[in-house]
């Protein structure tokens, strides 16, 4: 079993394996441009992983959060939004409805297989510059409790 299949247990018992590999490693189709993208773009700044579905009210509202941090604090970190439990066409559909102000991609078979599945949404995965994972937030998370949060496991600094 690889050790990303353990990685919600690693998450949830805040141990890091020794040099487990990096959430970069992966490619994924885009929702906002054509083609497949590898995620090794966004190395040097921390980030966050959102996955999200079709028709999800609480994956609307981490979009706003996202989308306010990420003008407040630019450069501090790097949104991704991951789509998943959709057909393409929807997940475009949703994609278009959010309008976010980051990068939105489909998740491959090989991610999710990686990761262990997504247990529900929004589901954000937070890693280091490099893509080693740091932790995991599942469901919603208002803006005054993500802020300490981020500032604490990614130590972004950003202004109120």
């Amino acid at each position: 079993m690889s050790w990303l299949r353990l990685l919600p247990l690693l998450f949830a018992l805040s141990a890091v394996a020794d040099e487990p590999g990096s959430l970069l490693d992966f490619e994924l189709r885009s929702l906002g441009e054509p083609g497949r993208h590898s995620l090794d773009q966004y190395q040097g700044a921390p980030l966050l992983l959102m996955f999200f579905e079709p028709e999800c009210s609480w994956c609307y509202r981490q979009f706003k959060v996202l989308n306010k941090l990420y003008a407040q604090c630019p450069g501090e970190f790097r949104p991704v939004a991951v789509g998943v439990n959709g057909s393409r066409r929807e997940l475009l559909a949703e994609y278009r409805r959010v309008r976010p102000a980051f990068p939105a991609y489909q998740a491959s078979s090989k991610l999710l297989a990686a990761i262990g599945g997504v247990p529900a949404t929004p589901f954000t995965l937070m890693a280091d510059g490099s893509g080693k994972p740091l932790g995991w937030l599942r469901g919603y998370m208002p803006e005054d409790e993500l802020r300490p949060l981020l500032r604490q496991q990614l130590n972004m600094v950003c202004p109120a």
